[in-house]
């Protein structure tokens, strides 16, 4: 019989709504947060938010909100928190704001006084991680998604040494990973991206990067 080894994995970045996460013993793993964003432009205020809760309401699950909505932020992501969010993610990518928005500020504030872990979408267009810069102070944990990749690895490298701020790795090759080693935190960004378990071994997670560091930062 063949042997599979069964190494504790949490996925931050998973996409469902389009197919089931693989759990056969090809893909041994069990943990993810599900990401409600759209892969592409949408204009909505939440993406699909609620499409996903309605559909896996025991998942843990990120919220995530549009500025340019015209739902007020006090409104639409205590919504989000009452049904157990366990972090915000902004997509400026996609949603086409800039994260000097004056209305970021109001997101942060509430990141802030709920104590959720802020996840942004970085590495093109809007997406800059130093214009982060200013409200590392205010939110409890920060996690770059893709890490700044393609356009500004320089730019996320300038955050590495903050102890708050970590570093997404789908999309982003090893070889580039590899700057922000200690500092990594698994994602697939399944199913836009498909699932090779070998990309663990070229990345070189520890176990820190491949669950602890999740346990922690979204308290699973």
């Amino acid at each position: 019989m063949k042997r599979v080894l069964v190494v504790e994995i949490i996925d931050i970045n998973v996409h469902l709504g389009l197919k089931l996460y693989p759990t056969s013993a090809e893909y041994p793993l069990r943990n993810f947060v599900l990401n409600p964003a759209y892969k592409y432009g949408c204009e909505c205020c939440v993406d699909g938010f609620y499409q996903q809760y309605m559909k896996y309401p025991d998942k843990p699950r990120l919220g995530i909100y549009n500025v340019r909505c015209r739902i007020p932020p006090q409104v639409e992501v205590y919504r989000q928190i009452e049904k157990g969010i366990v972090g915000l993610i902004l997509n400026p990518i996609n949603h086409s704001f800039s994260l000097k928005d004056e209305r970021v500020l109001e997101l942060i504030k509430i990141v802030e006084k709920e104590d959720l872990p802020l996840l942004v979408y970085t590495g093109r267009g809007y997406g800059n991680p130093s214009h982060l810069k200013p409200y590392l102070s205010r939110v409890p944990y920060l996690i770059l998604i893709h890490s700044g990749y393609p356009n500004y690895i320089n730019e996320a490298m300038e955050l590495a040494k903050e102890e708050k701020v970590f570093f997404e790795i789908s999309m982003v090759p090893p070889e580039i990973s590899i700057v922000f080693r200690g500092k990594r935190i698994y994602g697939s960004n399944y199913p836009y991206t498909p699932i090779d378990l070998r990309l663990l071994n070229l990345h070189g997670l520890d176990e820190k990067e491949k669950s602890l560091y999740a346990k922690k930062i979204f308290k699973l």
